[in-house]
């Protein structure tokens, strides 16, 4: 009879077996775990490579304190409200980029942009559209003896406005440059030019330039020199600014500008060169000439820079004549007179009924404005108002009823 296994040994058999079946699945299940959490290690590496690769400026972002997030979140001058909207809906890496400190633009400079810095070099110069006398001029309407009657009603007028405002001195002259008529008030008077000097230097910088003494291409350099009148360039430019002489023409006849005048005057040889040669013109009183008159206030004066309505009116005819023989010569000043932008009397007065060219001059501290034009309408007119008052406003309407007296008989000679 066969011997039957130890029923003890069995199960003790039993139960090695069984435990080295759970040490197996124990031991498995820690490997899977294992290579499961290795997986997920080199994912996540994986992933940190590849976003450091796509983000590099948000790499060490996100171990950033607290402290540093209220320091660099705080806003900043070039963030706005949507922008930290949008950032804040993002993911949690978005937000962090949202705070990083190259957001906050630099501090303003105090020191000078080079939007600041002027360029000195001379601005470019574009000559505008010749301008032109009329060709052709309607016929008077009127005899001599009706026109004469007409030049007389126009000096009693002129008289009278005199006499009833005796607070305002005036000198008034009038030249027909068809006929050669003239009528003066006070047109030997002591006047103080001004800015209208521009007219007599200009002629002389014309004459030079067609001899070839001087060229209009030539720069010259504002040295800061100021004056006590109004001045574009002492207003606009820091000393150094370099200008064409053809420039400088320009804003001393359209502008009004002592500053250019004097620089014009200066390259001219000065003041007493310019007198000099103005002198064989017409010199009744010299510029350089120390004289002396009374104003507007009763006051006797003395002084020089000094000049005559009857003076000024040579100096216009002067240059309508030589325009008419040498148009080249005299082109640009001609081309100044009839684009001036300063205010004038004459040109309100003849309104669309002409074309006026004109310089004008004034000198506030001497109660001193005058407008000189040469007047293109129903006939070419030279016509010289100059007046002394106690302001601007009394002296521009002494101006203009003279002119408009002026207009007023020129007018009566044509209608029809």
């Amino acid at each position: 009879m066969a011997k039957r296994p130890n029923p003890t040994f069995l199960k003790k058999a039993e139960g090695i077996h069984e435990f080295r079946r759970k040490r197996t699945l124990i031991i498995i299940a820690c490997i899977s775990v294992v290579a499961l959490v290795t997986a997920f290690i080199m994912s996540v590496a994986s992933m940190q490579r590849k976003y450091s690769e796509a983000y590099p400026e948000l790499v060490g972002a996100a171990t950033s304190t607290t402290t540093e997030w209220e320091k660099y979140s705080r806003p900043v001058h070039s963030t706005t409200t949507e922008t930290t909207t949008e950032t804040t809906t993002e993911a949690e890496t978005t937000v962090i980029s949202a705070v990083i400190a190259e957001t906050t633009p630099p501090p303003e400079s105090t020191e000078p942009t080079e939007t600041t810095v002027q360029d000195n070099k001379p601005d470019p110069f574009s000559e505008p559209q010749g301008i032109h006398f009329r060709d052709e001029y309607p016929t008077r309407t009127v005899s001599y003896q009706e026109r004469a009657v007409l030049l007389d009603s126009l000096k009693e007028k002129i008289t009278k406005y005199a006499a009833d405002n005796p607070g305002i001195r005036i000198c008034f002259v009038i030249k027909s440059l068809d006929t050669g008529e003239q009528l003066g008030y006070g047109q030997l008077d002591p006047v103080v030019p001004s800015g209208a000097w521009s007219l007599p230097a200009g002629i002389v910088l014309c004459d030079k330039v067609d001899g070839n003494l001087a060229n209009f291409s030539s720069v010259y350099t504002y040295d800061g020199t100021k004056t006590s009148n109004i001045s574009y360039i002492t207003s606009t430019y820091s000393p150094g600014k370099q200008f064409y002489l053809r420039t400088l023409l320009r804003y001393a006849v359209t502008l009004n500008d002592d500053v250019a005048l004097s620089m014009v005057i200066n390259v001219l040889g000065g003041s007493e060169a310019v007198s000099d040669e103005i002198n064989a013109i017409s010199s009744y009183i010299s510029y350089e000439d120390e004289v002396l008159y009374t104003d507007y206030r009763g006051y006797e004066i003395k002084g020089n820079r000094r000049t005559t309505c009857y003076d000024m009116a040579n100096y216009l005819e002067y240059l309508y004549e030589g325009y008419i023989n040498d148009p080249d010569c005299y082109q640009r000043l001609i081309n100044d007179m009839a684009t001036s932008e300063m205010e004038s009397p004459i040109k309100n007065a003849f309104g669309d009924s002409a074309d006026v060219y004109h310089v004008s001059g004034s000198n506030s501290e001497l109660g001193a404005y005058m407008d000189c034009a040469i007047i293109d309408g129903d006939e070419p007119v030279i016509l010289v108002v100059y007046a002394e008052a106690k302001n601007s406003g009394k002296a521009d309407e002494a101006l203009y009823t003279m002119s408009s007296y002026a207009y007023d008989f020129i007018s009566a000679c044509y209608a029809e």
